[in-house]
C-alpha cells in the first residue's frame, strides 16, 4: 500500500513539474509609448505552433518570437485563423519589415534580411498605433 502512494507520488511530481516547466512565458514590449504583452516562442516547437489553432488575440497582445542571430525567418498562416501583422525586428531593435498576413494562407512572408525578433499581433495594430518601420522596441520586460 505504501509502495503504491509512493509510485502514485512520484508520477504526480513528474506531470506537475512537466506543467509548471512548460508555462506560458510573457513579456511587455514597449514601442514608442506603447505597451502589448506578448507571449515568447523561443524553442522551434514554440515557433513552429505560434498562434495556429487560436481563436482570437487580445487587443494588446502578441507573440514575440526569438531568433538565433542573423536569422532570416519566414512566416505562413497554415492553420492560423486570426488576421495577422508581422514585424521582423533586427539586431539594433529596430523593426525592418511589416507584412499584413492572410488567415489559413499558405504564401510565406520572410524577413528579407537577418533578423533577431519578430513580432505578431492583430492585423492593423502597427498601423492603428502609428508604428512603422524605422521605430525602435525601447524595451522587453518579463511580467511572469
Amino acid at each position: 500500500m505504501k509502495f503504491k502512494f509512493l509510485i502514485i507520488l512520484f508520477f504526480t511530481l513528474i506531470i506537475f513539474q512537466d506543467i509548471s516547466s512548460s508555462q506560458i512565458q510573457k513579456v511587455r514590449v514597449e514601442i514608442k509609448d506603447i505597451f502589448l504583452i506578448a507571449e515568447i516562442a523561443a524553442t522551434d516547437e514554440e515557433q513552429s505552433e505560434g498562434l495556429m489553432n487560436r481563436s482570437s488575440l487580445g487587443k494588446n497582445e502578441g507573440m514575440l518570437f526569438i531568433f538565433e542571430e542573423g536569422s532570416n525567418p519566414c512566416f505562413w498562416m497554415k492553420d492560423t485563423t486570426i488576421p495577422l501583422s508581422l514585424a521582423f525586428i533586427d539586431k539594433e531593435n529596430k523593426i525592418v519589415k511589416i507584412v499584413d498576413m492572410t488567415p489559413l494562407s499558405l504564401i510565406e512572408h520572410c524577413s528579407g534580411q537577418p533578423v533577431n525578433l519578430a513580432l505578431e499581433v492583430n492585423q492593423g495594430w502597427f498601423q492603428q498605433n502609428n508604428i512603422r518601420v524605422g521605430e525602435k522596441i525601447l524595451s522587453i520586460k518579463k511580467v511572469n
